[in-house]
């Protein structure tokens, strides 16, 4: 796999190849997927695994969340994390792809607080699948892990969504302010 065929076949296809997509004033919170086409993933299956494929996405998802973090005013209060939601076909291995959650400004402020508290303290089937997603490439320790988890009666359905959040480190090496979920 040469690196320039993502870009060239999924992320210059997709809204966030102009970085500024992320920096938007939203209303309420914005999900970017990674890709919203699922035929851009054609040319990733035939060279591996769903699986792997999965992990490929993960990867992405990291780097575009470092980028943001470089990238992001420091004086604005934006919430930014990893999101899954799409969790259809989990059972049959299917490709997990994530999205990337933004909650511009200041009606992001508390947030994840609310998102830590209404957390199932049970770990799901699907929060295994995404938490083992991180592992494999080594990203589970910088990051904590959330669900949110909720009966929409306009869609008649559960509505899951798994939260990848970058913790936050205070001024002591190696003390992590959130407290993570783990299998």
């Amino acid at each position: 796999m040469i690196l320039a065929e993502i870009y060239r076949k999924i992320i210059s296809k997709e809204p966030y190849k102009d970085m500024g997509v992320f920096f938007e004033s939203y209303e309420s919170f914005e999900e970017i997927p990674l890709v919203s086409r699922y035929k851009r993933l054609g040319f990733l299956k035939k060279e591996m695994s769903n699986d792997k494929v999965s992990e490929v996405l993960a990867g992405v998802a990291i780097f575009l969340m470092n980028l943001i973090k470089i990238m992001g005013e420091t004086d604005k209060c934006s919430f930014y994390a990893i999101t899954f939601t799409d969790f259809y076909g989990i059972d049959e291995r299917e490709v997990l792809v994530p999205n990337i959650f933004v909650y511009p400004g200041m009606a992001s402020v508390g947030f994840i607080d609310n998102i830590k508290e209404k957390s199932a303290r049970d770990v799901s089937k699907e929060m295994k699948e995404v938490i083992n997603k991180f592992h494999k490439i080594g990203g589970e320790a910088i990051f904590d892990f959330y669900e949110s988890r909720f009966y929409d009666s306009a869609c008649d359905e559960e509505v899951i969504r798994v939260f990848v959040v970058l913790k936050e480190v205070d001024n002591r090496v190696g003390k992590s302010s959130f407290r993570s979920l783990r299998p």
